[in-house]
């Protein structure tokens, strides 16, 4: 297991270089195999296609952090940690976030943390949420969702602690509420 991450973090790390000088969607399985010396055989043992590079990098990342609300971190404490993971490989995601299509990290991105969010949120809270609720939800992911973008295109400007007050400040109350940590049984 620990292997297959190795490989794909190497994955990354080489279209994060070819991306300096390509578009993520110009960007060809080719020239990320010629890059780092491999086969086409061994890049599709791990990825779909090009898009799902950066979005299993996401979704890697995320499972350090944001996917883990309601498990083991709070809301607050999961933003944080997403927003110092963005940072810490700004360059990829800034560069990755420039693709707009519906395989983008964005597009991605805002689909499974909500997966995520009402998962964690419906175990811990024992009950599904109700029409109202899910609306406010369906908010709140669009706006950070987006925001999120905004920021990574932006350049990652505003510090991590700055950005996740202001998700924080904006999430619904009661899935503050249901996906603090301690409510999980």
């Amino acid at each position: 297991m620990q292997k297959q991450i190795e490989t794909r973090l190497h994955f990354v790390q080489a279209l994060s270089d070819l991306m300096l000088s390509c578009p993520l969607e110009k960007v060809k399985v080719s020239h990320l195999c010629d890059r780092m010396g491999v086969s086409r055989a061994t890049f599709y043992e791990y990825f779909q296609d090009i898009f799902n590079v950066p979005t299993w990098f996401w979704d890697y990342l995320m499972s350090q952090s944001l996917y883990r609300m309601g498990i083991d971190q709070n809301c607050y404490d999961a933003h944080f940690k997403k927003f110092g993971l963005l940072l810490e490989n700004k360059e990829f995601f800034v560069n990755a976030y420039k693709c707009i299509d519906y395989n983008s990290v964005c597009e991605h991105g805002g689909r499974t943390v909500k997966e995520h969010m009402l998962e964690n949120a419906r175990v811990n809270a024992g009950r599904s949420f109700g029409e109202q609720e899910l609306l406010e939800i369906d908010f709140f992911v669009l706006g950070a969702q987006y925001m999120t973008r905004d920021w990574v295109r932006g350049g990652m400007m505003q510090p991590a602690r700055t950005m996740t007050k202001l998700f924080i400040g904006f999430m619904p109350q009661f899935l503050i509420e249901a996906l603090e940590p301690a409510k999980r049984l």
